[in-house]
């Protein structure tokens, strides 16, 4: 019988990468609706030489691809390894990066004081980690709906054997009433979305999985930000 932790991930598991999922099949609906276009613009008149399509052609292809990669990537069946392993923490960063840029928000995401760093592998599961700062992407995103001039900063910083991961987000904050229960399952003001309130819970729960920490920056109250803690691999 799955403990308490492990029914709680399944669950999160499922929204978080479910919504992700109609995220990447909604970016798919471009590409494939331009190359259909150019298609039947190409019977109507095969030999016209007005805009040639080449280009839309290779462009509507290329993004075919890339989606396809990202969904394959997100709807893969975990793998059953809970030991820890040396896992690129730059590589889950980028994986962030393209799916914010499929889904089109108005917020910035500003990686440049992560990637731009020399950054060493980690000692992480890879499914637990990427599942972990998905759900801290998600949050931040959702904390900054509807903020004008919204922005995400993942910063990282290396030292003492250990790789310090920020996400800062102007966003709305952490409301007063929730505070001292943030990491318990359903904390949430949230009552539009099933689930709500289990991305904190698991993704500490998956870092702490590894030798990690997760917490609150409690002396910001300017949006918020959480701090990740992972151990270097050696």
């Amino acid at each position: 019988m799955p403990s308490s932790p492990e029914i709680l991930r399944a669950v999160n598991r499922s929204s978080v990468y479910g919504l992700v999922s109609r995220w990447l099949i909604h970016d798919l609906r471009n590409p494939s609706q331009a190359l259909t276009l150019i298609s039947e613009l190409m019977q109507l008149d095969p030999d016209s030489e007005d805009d040639p399509p080449e280009n839309t052609i290779r462009d509507a292809t290329g993004h075919l691809v890339r989606s396809l990669e990202l969904l394959d990537r997100v709807l893969r069946i975990p793998a059953r390894v809970s030991e820890p392993r040396p896992v690129s923490l730059r590589e889950h960063l980028e994986f962030l990066a393209a799916l914010h840029h499929v889904h089109r928000i108005p917020v910035t995401l500003n990686l440049s004081g992560a990637v731009l760093t020399s950054l060493p592998a980690v000692s992480a599961v890879e499914d637990h980690l990427e599942h972990a700062l998905l759900n801290l992407f998600l949050n931040a995103t959702e904390a900054c709906e509807g903020r004008p001039e919204a922005t995400i900063d993942i910063l990282t910083t290396v030292g003492d054997g250990k790789v310090l991961l920020e996400f800062r987000d102007n966003g709305r904050g952490i409301a007063p009433e929730l505070r001292d229960r943030l990491f318990q399952p359903f904390a949430t003001t949230r009552t539009d979305r099933p689930f709500a309130g289990l991305g904190l819970v698991v993704a500490r729960d998956l870092v702490a999985r590894v030798g990690g920490t997760l917490e609150l920056d409690s002396e910001r109250r300017d949006g918020a930000c959480f701090i990740v803690t992972l151990r270097t691999w050696k």
